[in-house]
């Protein structure tokens, strides 16, 4: 009978906690703005790195349409250097439940490489591909993971990013 009534309990306990409204964030406007900053971890092309992309300035074109331009550095791994600079699109942030959005990425890159064991420096034009998640903290604020690949004329990169934005 205890072992009954202990799961009920917990039962009524589940249902209070799951019978929420579900949350929105309030939608962002034409013309808002965004500024964040986030971790990398960029793999392929021959080195695994971290990094970090500071500043990440975004503005919105729409409710749901924003572009993204962000300076990446990568810290020094297998005697190379890397960074760059992406203009990304996120087409349309698709809203879920609980302030949860997920976005396509598409957009350019340009990527820089410095090799020090031979003092080589080289650049690639490419375009970037990938998708993103975003989770709204407040109203203003968000997290968000996002993963692209880039692709260029001779080999590709991924970058693994985890952020957070303010939007104003």
């Amino acid at each position: 009978m205890k072992r009954f009534l202990l799961a009920i309990c917990v039962a009524l306990l589940s249902a209070g906690a799951f019978a929420q409204d579900y949350y929105y964030s309030e939608e962002p406007e034409s013309g808002d703005w965004g500024v964040g900053f986030g971790f990398n971890l960029g793999f392929g092309a021959g080195v695994t790195n971290f990094g970090i992309h500071v500043p990440r300035l975004q503005y919105y074109f729409a409710p749901r349409v924003r572009a993204e331009l962000a300076f990446n550095y990568y810290f020094k791994a297998k005697e190379t250097i890397d960074w760059n600079v992406d203009l990304d699109i996120h087409p349309y942030v698709i809203p879920m439940k609980y302030g949860m959005h997920v976005y396509p990425v598409v957009g350019l890159a340009l990527w820089h490489r410095h090799i020090n064991v031979i003092d080589d420096n080289f650049f690639r034009v490419g375009a970037n591909i990938g998708a993103g998640f975003q989770y709204d903290i407040t109203e203003n604020i968000y997290a968000n993971l996002q993963y692209k690949y880039m692709i260029t004329n001779d080999f590709g990169h991924s970058v693994l990013n985890l952020g957070i934005t303010y939007r104003f």
